[in-house]
Parts: C-alpha cells; sequence; structure tokens
C-alpha cells in the first residue's frame, strides 16, 4: 500500500495551502499519472531534459531498484511528482535517499506545474525522508523553492536557428577556431579515409557494449572511478538505449574514417534536446581532435536530425567551451530533518569525507 503523509506550507501569500503525498514505486503510476508527468515536462521550464522523465525513472527502478516517486496532491489535484531512491536497505531504513540513477543522472529535482513552491523541510517531509544528498540540481528548481550549495557551471550548444546558421555564426565569431577544427578533420580525412557518421544504431546493443568496454578502458588509463563497473548501471544503460519515448530516447552514435574506429557516444534526447553523456575516442587519434570532430559532426547534421540544442552537462572543461554558446549552474547539498535517523547520516557522511580527505 502507498504511505500517506502531509505537509503544510506558506506559498508568500497569507493563504497557506495544504499538501498531501503518496509514495509509490514508478510501475505503480496510473496511465494518468504518466501524461500529466509528461504535461508537466511540456509546459514548466526547467524540465526539458531525459533525466526528469517518467521513463528514466521508470528505467532506473528496474535496472538499479528501490526507486520511489512522491506524489503531492493539492485539493484532489495532482500537482507535483518528486522522484528519488536509496542505494541499499540500509539507507532506506534510515530514510536516507539520493537522486534517482545516482551517479548516473545528470539532473535532479522535482517535477511540477507552474506556480508550486515547496521547501526541502516540507518535501522531506512529505516524500518520507529523514536526509537526501544530492547533485545536479538545476537552477529552474528555484522556482519550486529547492536551493543547494557549491555553484557549478553548467554549459549547452544552443541551435535554435538551425545547425547550419549556428555553424555560420561561429565562423564569423570564432575565425581561428573553426578553421583548426575544419584543418584537422581535413588531415583525419587524408589519414584514414572519407568520414562516416552513424547517429544513432537501429540494433544498438553491440555498440554499445563495445562503447562501454572502451570507456571503461578510458577511466583505467586517466585513474577515474569507473561509473560503470557495477553490473546494474550496465544495464541500465542497456535498458536506456532500447527506449523509445520521445521524452527520454537512447542514441548511439559512432564516427569512422575509412574503417578507422574514431569516436562513440551514448547519449539520451528529450525531444529537440539530446543531452552528451557518454562519449569516448579513439586514443590513437588524439591529435586530430576526435571529440571535436565528432561534435561538429552532430552540429551539421543537427537540422536533418531534429537536434536543436546539445546540453553538455555540468562542469567547465575546455573541451565542453568548445562550441558552448549558453551557461547555467547547478548546485548540490545535503536536505535533512532535525530528528534522530538525520544525526546518524550527518555524522556518517562526515565521517566519510574526513576519510577520503585524509
Amino acid at each position: 500500500m502507498p504511505l500517506y503523509l502531509t505537509g503544510r506550507m506558506t506559498t508568500g501569500s497569507p493563504v497557506q495551502e495544504n499538501y498531501c503525498s503518496r509514495i509509490i514505486s514508478p510501475e505503480r503510476a496510473t496511465h494518468q499519472e504518466r501524461s500529466l508527468w509528461a504535461e508537466f515536462c511540456r509546459t514548466t521550464s526547467g524540465l526539458d531534459t531525459p533525466f526528469l522523465s517518467f521513463s528514466y525513472v521508470l528505467t532506473a527502478s528496474r535496472a538499479l531498484r528501490n526507486v520511489r516517486i512522491c506524489v503531492i496532491e493539492r485539493a484532489g489535484q495532482v500537482v507535483a511528482f518528486f522522484p528519488f531512491q536509496f542505494p541499499d536497505l540500509g539507507h532506506r531504513l534510515l530514510g536516507f535517499g539520493q537522486r534517482v540513477g545516482g551517479e548516473l543522472s545528470d539532473y535532479f529535482g522535482m517535477i511540477a506545474a507552474e506556480g508550486i513552491h515547496i521547501p526541502p523541510d516540507r518535501l522531506l517531509r512529505l516524500a518520507g525522508l529523514n536526509a537526501l544528498l544530492f547533485t545536479h540540481l538545476d537552477e529552474t528548481q528555484a522556482r519550486c523553492g529547492l536551493t543547494g550549495t557549491q555553484p557549478q557551471t553548467g554549459l549547452l550548444i544552443d541551435l535554435s536557428l538551425g545547425g547550419e546558421a549556428y555553424w555560420s555564426a561561429l565562423k564569423r565569431t570564432d575565425k581561428r577556431f573553426v578553421a583548426d577544427t575544419e584543418r584537422r578533420e581535413r588531415k583525419l580525412i587524408e589519414a584514414h579515409g572519407p568520414l562516416r557518421f552513424s547517429f544513432r544504431h537501429e540494433n544498438p546493443g553491440a555498440e554499445l557494449d563495445r562503447l562501454i568496454a572502451r570507456k571503461r578502458e578510458q577511466y583505467g588509463r586517466t585513474g577515474v572511478e569507473d561509473a560503470l563497473g557495477d553490473e546494474r548501471s550496465r544495464r541500465f544503460l542497456r535498458l536506456l538505449a532500447e527506449g523509445d519515448d520521445p521524452l527520454c530516447r537512447g542514441i548511439v552514435s559512432t564516427l569512422h574514417a575509412g574503417d578507422t574506429w574514431v569516436a562513440s557516444h551514448f547519449g539520451l534526447m528529450h525531444r529537440d534536446t539530446l543531452h552528451f553523456w557518454f562519449p569516448v575516442y579513439n586514443p590513437e587519434l588524439q591529435q586530430f581532435s576526435p571529440g571535436r570532430v565528432m561534435v561538429t559532426s552532430i552540429i551539421k547534421r543537427a537540422d536533418e536530425l531534429g537536434i536543436r540544442r546539445i546540453d553538455r552537462g555540468v562542469g567547465d572543461s575546455p573541451a565542453k567551451r568548445d562550441f558552448a554558446n549558453v551557461e547555467h549552474t547547478f548546485t548540490r547539498g545535503l536536505w535533512y530533518r532535525r530528528n534522530l535517523p538525520a544525526i546518524f547520516v550527518r555524522a556518517g557522511l562526515s565521517l566519510r569525507w574526513r576519510l577520503k580527505s585524509a
């Protein structure tokens, strides 16, 4: 049975509004609730990302388990959804949640109608949580009353005027960068053969497995923590790659020069937004900037592919700065209630962070 909780808040006017909530698994969401979720994503600013779609949450539940949705109602009408997950049974017993997908999620927040404002302490009560650790909270979630700390930059490539128009404008504003990119592209073709770009493979399974293997090799070479070391994480990506929901469509892309593999990428489409997520490049072709050539290939075909925005996610590296023309801000933090379980959570996190920094 769903768990029912109540909360009370002030929305800035003298009138206080009562909210009630139901905690359900994604599989138990009704057709009406799923449709309303999609409607919120369509009509509310800041929700145009696959990571806040119902399909993403449902797929995470199938692959990772322990995913829950807090369905928030006002006057008998659903006005918001708040998805979260428990990493394991211990976290569940403590009421200690995290964003859906954990480290495999680039956005976090509430999916709500315009005008809904619920601060973190009220949201935790409605969700039956004692604490929640999060990153990737986009600045637009402030309209819902949700904020964090330690701001980080997110970068976007706005192609709303079209890929060809964008490229023409870039030639005028950054001639040196465009000339260098086109020179590297020509050198790559001279050395290995004509470019062959496949945006979405119809049967992505084998290509995705190759991408995952190469990405894990890259993690090993660079000393970065392996985000795909867990079989559940790899299964999650495979299930996403099979999805065909317009709000969360898996895209496996490859780029070859002649018979030589240049680069691969696994991302998610949300209508006309491509979230650039898991790229991997041929380390032997580093002098040709394979990542830059891959993004160029997408931009030049953006019009025919229906892409109007490429989301590079959080981070302000030089590679992500390439082509980016829009900035936004993500925050992170720990929301907690003033009770005994939350004290245990905070103490445990403090100890873990101290050990990591030692």
